[in-house]
């Protein structure tokens, strides 16, 4: 079935035409692992984060300008959300592997998200800070990553996180349409398995140091 699906789709086109595809077939399935499944907790649950910011379940469906309680309580209600999603759960499962790195549970989704294309990550923690898209504009993520705090108090960003961050990127093999390139260029999964293993090792070991 795999042989007759590659034929069928991907051969007939160039390596770049390929790799746009997969690219994009694993950024819609990295956006659906931030979503499903999507009815985390009910009302109850919904309404008692909202009370806590000392807001009501209608006042954030109500979303009125102006109204930061309400607002506050959405973007707790929307990481609630996001904790409980497919890709929450596999972020809270390779915290204790990032873990060594400063790295949280969120940096991990981002990492996570990453996989499909580098810049997927800034998008990725524009939804895991609950400031929804982020285009050119970052000062609202900025501002909730200066906010973010560990669970001793302890600032969850520093520029060594920022530096360790950069590290990975320049020596990991973090980027799907790479990965699709080698398969079809080798016909085979060995090589490219091997690299992504390698690469990411090293990415690993020199963010740790």
């Amino acid at each position: 079935v795999g042989n007759l699906l590659r034929g069928a789709w991907l051969e007939p086109l160039s390596p770049a035409a390929a790799a746009g595809a997969l690219l994009a077939l694993a950024a819609l399935v990295a956006a659906a692992t931030l979503l499903l499944p999507s009815a985390w907790a009910g009302a109850a649950a919904r309404a008692a984060i909202a009370a806590e910011h000392g807001a009501t379940i209608g006042r954030v469906e109500a979303a009125a300008p102006g109204d930061q309680a309400a607002a506050e309580a959405a973007h707790a209600i929307q990481r609630a959300g996001l904790e409980h999603s497919l890709a929450g759960r596999f972020g809270r499962l390779i915290e204790p592997a990032v873990r060594p790195l400063g790295y949280d549970w969120q940096i991990g989704i981002g990492l996570i998200g990453a996989f499909a294309a580098r810049e997927v990550f800034v998008s990725t923690m524009g939804v895991v800070y609950g400031v929804g898209a982020v285009d050119d504009d970052t000062r609202s993520l900025e501002e909730r990553m200066a906010d973010a705090r560990r669970a001793d108090g302890t600032p969850v960003w520093s520029p060594l996180l920022a530096v360790s961050l950069m590290v990975w990127f320049v020596l990991a093999m973090q980027c799907l349409s790479t990965v699709a390139v080698m398969v079809r260029e080798t016909r085979s999964w060995r090589w490219p398995l091997i690299q992504l293993a390698g690469m990411n090792t090293l990415a690993y070991l020199a963010a740790l140091a």
